[in-house]
């Protein structure tokens, strides 16, 4: 469970809903994924320095921002897993490659952008690249759904890509 001091409201918040039994593993492996996770969630290390007991700092929407990548990343999986039963596993892995290096390339170009909105971009290349490959089986394409899940938090440049 992550225990999560919410600043801005000054409540606590206890979150299970991800994967694995250990929290800390699970932050330093999602922050493989999103870096932004990191500036996202602060950790705050107990002061007997059990990690056991490690708790977190956020703000409400820094929390909320969190969740959107937790469940799109869920969402990735299960469409990876589609395209791997549709084609193969290094066919499927072959769409993270091309969205993390896309990112890269965004971020040498423009500097100026966050690294969570990094983190949204790199998210909405993943799922255009699969929408792309799931359209020849009849599936539709979800990019409008993650664009209107982060409508809040993007500016509309952001939500369109346009850089």
């Amino acid at each position: 469970m992550l225990d999560i001091y919410l600043t801005d409201t000054q409540q606590h918040v206890q979150f299970q809903d991800y994967p694995g039994d250990h929290p800390v593993k699970f932050i330093l492996n999602f922050k493989k994924i999103f870096p932004s996770v990191m500036e996202l969630l602060l950790p705050v290390l107990p002061s007997d320095e059990n990690l056991e007991k490690m708790s977190w700092e956020s703000t409400s929407r820094d929390f909320e921002i969190f969740k959107l990548l937790l469940g799109g990343w869920g969402l990735v999986e299960l469409r990876l897993n589609a395209v791997a039963q549709y084609k193969d596993r290094a066919y499927a892995d072959q769409f993270v490659k091309k969205a993390q290096a896309k990112r890269k390339e965004y971020s040498k170009k423009n500097a100026k952008l966050l690294s969570v909105e990094l983190d949204y971009l790199f998210l909405q290349d993943l799922h255009a690249l699969v929408d792309a490959d799931l359209v020849e089986i009849g599936e539709k394409f979800y990019l409008p759904t993650l664009r209107e899940q982060w409508k809040n938090y993007m500016s509309a440049s952001i939500l369109q890509g346009q850089i």
